[in-house]
């Protein structure tokens, strides 16, 4: 399943075009990464399936010329991901567009570094300078387009002009609250999948071992050990690449800081002394903790995975 964060209609409204783009590339690289990956591993596991079987015809093992065919198969997916490496794509798409996202918000909810008056040109060179100093970043890869260009929309200029009590509203209603709730059913999924791969990993062990003792024994000619082999090791490098535990890990500890955040910002009193300057920061830091997810993305991306 393809992996997006929620996006209301309102943060829809205040994504920049080039976000889009970005998006839209790295999502059709984790669909391609996914797709190359179970067919080669399906492939695999079939083509050792073949090659235990004897359909004889003409001194023809003809099972055997599936197998090889069946191996091919997956040897054209392999070559397609080293060829295309649409991890890649996937990796420095979602790097990039979660970057571009915590800098809008912090831009129209006044976090700092953007903090300041509603109509304030520091902030919006600021702005400009780090979306671009983000398209700079990527500025090898394919996933931002060329003529791509920072831009400050219509929306995000109308949503900084509001007053602090508003922004604080729909900055929890529309960022915070929905986020955390994705990290925690991210989270919970993942843990899922962990239990639920590794009951797949443990039962082919089992049966592996069932196998070896009896041929061992010479109770039956069964040579199934070749597939399950064959089923482990897909196991391990579908495991591998959806990242569960680590991703799992990481949604809890962005979801638990959220909590605390959200509580904070809940309670925040808009009119204490300096109330826009303490904002400031909280709200830096709330992004901050919503970032801390991205940076395996960027990690991986630095990997070349």
């Amino acid at each position: 399943m393809i992996q997006k964060d929620p996006s209301s209609q309102r943060e829809r409204e205040l994504l920049p075009e080039p976000f889009w783009a970005v998006d839209l590339a790295s999502l059709r690289g984790q669909s391609r990464s996914i797709t190359w990956y179970r067919g080669q591993m399906l492939m695999l596991v079939l083509a050792a399936l073949a090659g235990i079987g004897n359909v004889s015809k003409d001194h023809l093992n003809w099972l055997q010329g599936v197998s090889a065919l069946l191996f091919a198969g997956a040897g054209y997916f392999w070559w397609r991901l080293g060829r295309d490496k649409p991890q890649t794509l996937w990796y420095e798409g979602r790097a990039a567009a979660e970057s571009m996202k915590t800098l809008v918000w912090k831009y129209v909810v006044r976090a700092w570094p953007f903090a300041g008056d509603a109509d304030s040109g520091e902030a919006d060179e600021a702005f400009l300078k780090q979306m671009n100093e983000v398209f700079l970043a990527f500025g090898e890869s394919t996933v931002i387009p060329v003529d791509a260009q920072p831009m400050i929309t219509d929306a995000m200029r109308r949503q900084r002009q509001l007053p602090l009590a508003m922004r604080r509203d729909v900055y929890l209603q529309e960022r915070i609250r929905p986020q955390r709730t994705w990290y925690q059913s991210r989270a919970d999924r993942c843990e899922s999948a962990t239990t639920t791969w590794q009951l797949i990993s443990s039962a082919t062990i089992i049966v592996a071992v069932a196998f070896a003792v009896i041929q061992f024994l010479g109770l039956a000619n069964l040579h199934l050990l070749g597939v399950c082999t064959t089923i482990a090791a897909a196991v391990t490098a579908w495991t591998q690449l959806k990242q569960f535990r680590p991703l799992a890990s990481a949604y809890r500890l962005a979801a638990a800081e959220l909590g605390m955040i959200e509580a904070e910002l809940t309670h925040f009193n808009i009119n204490v002394p300096m109330a826009e300057e303490r904002w400031s920061r909280l709200s830096s830091d709330a992004e901050d903790a919503v970032s801390r997810e991205h940076t395996i993305w960027r990690a991986r991306r630095d990997r070349r995975v």
